[in-house]
C-alpha cells in the first residue's frame, strides 16, 4: 500500500530516508570501528594523542613525508572531551566518510530535486560491503575525498566570487593529500555555469595553488628530520606493461569497489537509466572511465592484497562518490511509488549485511603488511605488558621482530597514559624517541620478541620470561644504553 506522507510531501519523505541513513552508518561506526584496529590506525591513534598534548611533530604520517595527519588533528576535540583514542578516530573516519553523501544530497535538495537526493543516499548503500569497510577504517584513505567534496559542495553553493579561493584550496589540498581523489576533479564539468563570470577560475586557482605552496612548505620541514623517515614516497611510474597487467587483473582490483560480471553490468545499467540524460552527464562518465584507465597504469596502483586493511580499493575510493554526485541531479520522482516501509527494510537488510561481513576472517582473507587486532584481545595484552612492566619497576619495552610491533608501541597508550614507553628496533616511526631515550641505561627492560630464539638471548643477557602474548622477557642489561642492548641483540641488522 502507499504511503500517503511520503507521497504528497518528498521532503518528509527525504529527511525520514536521511534520519535512517546516519541511524545505518552509527551502528556501521559500531560495528567495524569500535572491534578492529591495525598497526597503521594505532599510529593514528599516536599521533592523535600527541597532539592533544600540544606535541607537533610534523602533519605528515609519522615515519613519512606524504599522507597528512587530519584525521588524528580533528580526533583532538573528542580526546579533549575524554573520549578514548580507540572510539575517537574511527567516530572521526566514520564522519568523513559520510561527509561526501550528505554534501551531495544537500545540492539536490537545495535544488528541488528530492528524489535525487534519495537516490545519492540509498546508491550509496549498494556498493559491495567492502567499499564501506574501506572507507570508514582510519587509514587516512578518506581524508582527502572529504576536503575536495567540501571544496565541490562550496563552489555549487556559494554566490560570492571570494569563496571559489577557499573552493580551490580544499580541492587542492584534499589531493595533496591523498591523490585518490583526483577522480572527483571529473564531475567539475557539471558545474561549469558556476564559473560564470571567468574571473572565478582565476579566483579557485589562486586557492589551489596556495594549497599547493603550503603542502611544499610542509614538506620542507618535514624532509629536515630525514631521520625519522622510514617511509620514502612511492614510486609512481607509468609504463604500458603495468597498465596491461593491471587491465586483465580487473575483478581482483575492483573487488572491493565494485561489482564485477553480471552484476556489475546489471548495476552499471541501472546508474546510467537514472543519472539525467545530459551531455554534462556523459562528459563526466567518459572523463571518469579515461582518467581510471591511466590510473592503473601506474605501478602502484597493482600494490595491494585481498586484505581489506591492504584493499585494492583505496585507488579507488572516490569513484563512487563522484557517481553520487551525478545522481544528486537526477529528477524522477520516485517518492511517489515508495513506501517507508520498503525503504526501512532496505536499510535493515544493508545493515545485516554490514554487520555479517564486518568480521576479522572476511575482512582479513589473506596477509598485508598491516597487523590487524581486536580492540579487546588488544587491550587484554597492553594490560599483560602493563602488568609485566609495573611488577619489575620496569619503565621502557623494546621490541624486536615481534608480530604486533604498532599495535604495542603505539596502541597501548591508547588504553593507558601510563603504559611505559615502548621502542621498535627498526621502522620506528617516532624516531625522536631514539633520540631522547637511545642513550638512557635503563638497567632493566622489557623485550618481545617473536622469533629470536630465546638461548640467543640468554647468551647475551639475564633474562626472564614474562607472561604476555608472544614471546616476552625481562633483561637484566647492566650498564648498556638502549641502543647498544639493540645492537647487542641484532649485531646483523640496521638500527634505526
Amino acid at each position: 500500500m502507499e504511503d500517503p506522507v511520503s507521497s504528497v510531501n518528498p521532503k518528509y519523505f527525504y529527511r525520514f530516508t536521511l534520519c535512517l541513513f546516519l541511524v545505518y552508518k552509527a551502528v556501521c561506526i559500531v560495528a567495524l570501528g569500535f572491534q578492529f584496529t591495525d598497526s597503521d590506525q594505532t599510529v593514528m591513534w599516536q599521533a592523535a594523542m600527541d597532539m592533544a598534548r600540544g606535541d607537533f611533530h610534523n602533519l605528515f604520517w609519522y615515519g613519512q613525508t606524504y599522507s597528512s595527519n587530519l584525521e588524528s588533528l580533528l580526533t583532538v576535540p573528542l580526546l579533549w572531551l575524554k573520549v578514548p583514542a580507540y572510539m575517537a578516530l574511527p567516530i572521526v573516519s566514520g564522519l568523513l566518510s559520510l561527509l561526501p553523501v550528505v554534501l551531495f544530497a544537500d545540492i539536490a535538495v537545495r535544488n528541488g530535486r528530492y528524489a535525487g537526493a534519495v537516490l545519492v543516499l540509498l546508491f550509496s548503500l549498494a556498493f559491495p560491503v567492502e567499499y564501506w569497510q574501506t572507507t570508514m577504517l582510519s587509514r587516512g584513505f578518506i581524508q582527502g575525498i572529504a576536503c575536495v567534496s567540501l571544496g565541490i559542495y562550496i563552489l555549487h553553493r556559494t554566490r560570492v566570487s571570494i569563496m571559489f579561493s577557499l573552493s580551490g584550496l580544499l580541492i587542492a589540498g584534499g589531493i595533496w593529500q591523498n591523490p585518490n581523489a583526483v577522480f572527483l576533479l571529473c564531475i567539475l564539468p557539471l558545474m561549469a555555469h558556476r564559473f560564470r563570470p571567468l574571473s572565478r577560475i582565476s579566483i579557485a586557482l589562486s586557492g589551489a595553488l596556495a594549497a599547493t605552496l603550503m603542502w611544499f612548505a610542509l614538506r620542507a620541514l618535514a624532509v629536515r628530520h630525514m631521520e625519522y623517515v622510514i617511509h620514502p614516497e612511492p614510486s609512481m611510474d607509468w609504463e604500458l606493461q603495468y597498465f596491461l597487467q593491471h587491465a586483465g587483473n580487473l575483478k581482483s582490483m575492483l573487488s572491493h569497489t565494485f561489482y564485477t560480471g553480471i552484476y556489475g553490468i546489471i548495476f552499471l545499467a541501472f546508474f546510467i537509466w537514472l543519472i539525467p540524460k545530459k551531455k554534462y552527464s556523459f562528459f563526466s562518465l567518459s572523463l571518469l572511465l579515461m582518467l581510471f584507465l591511466v590510473v592503473i597504469g601506474f605501478n602502484k596502483t597493482g600494490d595491494y592484497s585481498d586484505n581489506i586493511f591492504y584493499s585494492p580499493g583505496r585507488f579507488f575510493l572516490a569513484v563512487p562518490y563522484a557517481l553520487l554526485f551525478l545522481l544528486s541531479f537526477n529528477e524522477k520522482n520516485i517518492h511517489k511509488i515508495s513506501s517507508k516501509i520498503l525503504i526501512t527494510w532496505f536499510f535493515g537488510i544493508a545493515g545485516y549485511m554490514f554487520v555479517l561481513h564486518t568480521n576479522i576472517g572476511f575482512m582479513c582473507r589473506e596477509y598485508a603488511p598491516v597487523f590487524v587486532e581486536k580492540i579487546k584481545e588488544l587491550k587484554k595484552n597492553c594490560h599483560e605488558i602493563k602488568k609485566a612492566a609495573s611488577d619489575n619497576n620496569i619503565q621502557l619495552v623494546l621490541m624486536g621482530d615481534h608480530y604486533m610491533q604498532e599495535t604495542i608501541t603505539c596502541g597501548c597508550a591508547g588504553f593507558d597514559d601510563d603504559f611505559p614507553v615502548a621502542l621498535r628496533l627498526k621502522y620506528e616511526r617516532r624516531g625522536w624517541l631514539w633520540s631522547e631515550y637511545g642513550k638512557q641505561i635503563p638497567g632493566k627492560v622489557i623485550f618481545l620478541d617473536s622469533h629470536l630464539p630465546e638461548d640467543s638471548i640468554r647468551n647475551t643477557f639475564s633474562l626472564e620470561k614474562v607472561n604476555v602474548r608472544g614471546n616476552g622477557y625481562v633483561l637484566k642489561t647492566g650498564n648498556l644504553n638502549n641502543r647498544e642492548i639493540m645492537q647487542r641483540l641484532f649485531p646483523a641488522d640496521h638500527f634505526h
